[in-house]
């Protein structure tokens, strides 16, 4: 049923459980999982500023190590651009079969004003997405 599973992932506690989550089901179904970190970046009057590489880096590292420790099959990569826009067009680039995502449970007045990568990335996929609470929510 999934043969690649796909773990947006940006290194914090709100993601672990969805990684978690996402290899497990990519164990159970024999699938390889495709960890993928997006560095947003901020526009500023005279330029497109992006945060710092190496976060991406780590989160993908230790995606790819919790597969490496289960035994499940792990592709990973970093991209820039914004989260939502890179998660849906690696989707479609690279024939994934579900996301497995985290949620920050944002509500009222952020969420308006920021909005959510899980809500954008929910709403315009065309492949199945799970959303997965943090441990802490």
């Amino acid at each position: 049923m999934y043969e690649r599973v796909l773990i947006p992932t940006d290194g914090s506690e709100n993601v672990a459980h969805a990684v978690e989550n996402g290899i497990a089901i990519a164990d159970q179904f024999g699938a390889s999982v495709h960890a993928l970190s997006v560095v947003p970046y901020v526009v500023t009057r005279d330029h497109i500023r992006y945060y710092p590489e190496e976060h991406a880096e780590h989160a993908v590292e230790d995606v790819e190590q919790q597969c490496h420790e289960k035994g499940v099959d792990v592709v990973t990569e970093t991209r820039k651009g914004e989260p939502a826009q890179e998660i849906l067009e690696y989707s479609e680039e690279n024939n994934i079969d579900i996301i497995v995502m985290g949620t920050h449970g944002r509500s009222g007045f952020d969420h308006v004003l920021i909005g959510s990568v899980a809500e954008r990335v929910v709403r315009h996929a065309t492949i199945p997405v799970l959303t997965v609470r943090s441990k802490a929510e």
